[in-house]
């Protein structure tokens, strides 16, 4: 009898153990699995009521990036992963705190380039590095997030840097291009190919930053060899000052020095003196010959003269098409050479005449971006 009630109280036991694991299970352990889904890109509000639905349990963490805040933009576990019910889903969500604007970095030395994107408060990314044969070494070509575009501090940006040209087995290759670049930069960018930038050319300009190379003699594209030494026409940031003869005759009763000799155009003769002195029997003075060219000549001559300004403008990503209007200034006057809607990652080529010197600037949106000077 004994025995009988001994096992009728294991048998009670153990019954109550399993009922006790199994009501632990479902607590603990939901009582099974789920399928993730894929929630990348949906609003994080939906995708935490998706999870919510599944019996899973959303945890939020925002992360700094320059999309629409409020966006998943990763998730753990993965799309496609089985979870068990109660188990806790992380959601990295684009973070909703104010936003800056990115600095625009193409074309800059990457050394100075990282220091604006500090300076910004924005952080350095990967950084992919390749041939270009028109880009100097060094030089950022691209970058993402690209500019304008905004996005939160400690965002990171990632870069395309030019390795310059792959000069192969001949050692030749064409002169990339240095305008914009300060004299620093631009000497450290030409070194780097064994390129010497040893002549420097200040030109007294205030449209052009001071110490901002404006041209290269010789010219961007010039097929030159490792070596070679090449002339940077600098802007000296002063205005150009008017020469000294043309100041002194302003003043009234001003002295010409002995060395500067001011001759007449054409001698002036009346024609009175003239029939006198013929009667006299002087020698016939007869008016000086003009060599002026008929004016088709002239135009001819001119047109010899004109040079073109090769102008590349290529238009940053735009969240939404924005008007571009390029103008071209010379001896002849400022002239709008372009006008036109743009939409982000066009590339902009034109070929403009000009004679002796042409500035051009270009405006996006309304905006000043760039100003360049042709020699």
């Amino acid at each position: 009898m004994r025995r009988w009630v001994s096992l009728s109280l294991l048998v009670v036991l153990l019954v109550l153990v399993c009922s006790g694991l199994t009501i632990l299970y479902f607590v603990f352990f939901g009582g099974g699995s789920t399928m993730m889904p894929d929630l990348v890109g949906e609003s994080v509000i939906v995708a935490m009521e998706r999870l919510q639905q599944l019996g899973l349990l959303p945890r939020v963490e925002e992360v700094g990036s320059y999309k629409e805040p409020g966006v998943v933009l990763e998730q753990l576990p993965e799309a496609g992963t089985k979870i068990k019910r109660g188990r806790v889903a992380i959601l990295k969500a684009s973070s909703s705190g104010e936003r800056f604007p990115l600095p625009d970095i193409r074309g800059m030395q990457y050394e100075s380039a990282l220091h604006k994107i500090e300076e910004a408060g924005f952080v350095a990314g990967d950084v992919l590095r390749i041939y270009d044969k028109n880009i100097p070494p060094g030089v950022v070509i691209a970058q993402s997030p690209a500019a304008p575009s905004r996005a939160p501090l400690k965002t990171r940006v990632n870069v395309l840097v030019s390795l310059g040209p792959n000069v192969g087995e001949h050692n030749v290759f064409p002169l990339p291009n240095v305008t914009g670049m300060n004299v620093d930069e631009a000497k450290k960018a030409l070194s780097d190919i064994g390129i010497f930038a040893k002549n420097i050319e200040y030109v007294d300009t205030i449209s052009t930053q001071q110490g901002i190379v404006m041209a290269t003699r010789p010219k961007e594209g010039t097929q030159v060899t490792r070596g070679s030494q090449v002339t940077l026409v600098v802007s000296s940031g002063k205005a150009p000052q008017k020469p000294q003869t043309q100041e002194m005759a302003r003043v009234p009763g001003a002295v010409v020095p002995q060395d500067k000799v001011i001759v007449p155009s054409k001698p002036a003769v009346s024609s009175e003196s003239l029939q006198s002195s013929q009667e006299k029997g002087a020698v016939k003075t007869e008016p000086a010959k003009t060599t002026e060219l008929p004016l088709q000549e002239k135009d001819v001559s001119e047109q010899k003269e004109a040079k073109q300004a090769k102008i590349r403008y290529p238009v940053p990503p735009l969240s939404r098409p924005l008007s571009l209007e390029i103008k071209a200034t010379d001896k002849r006057g400022e002239r709008t050479v372009l006008n036109k809607e743009v939409k982000g990652g066009e590339y902009i080529k034109l070929d403009v005449p000009y004679t002796e010197e042409l500035v051009v600037t270009i405006y996006l949106g309304g905006e000043f971006v760039w100003e360049e000077r042709y020699f």
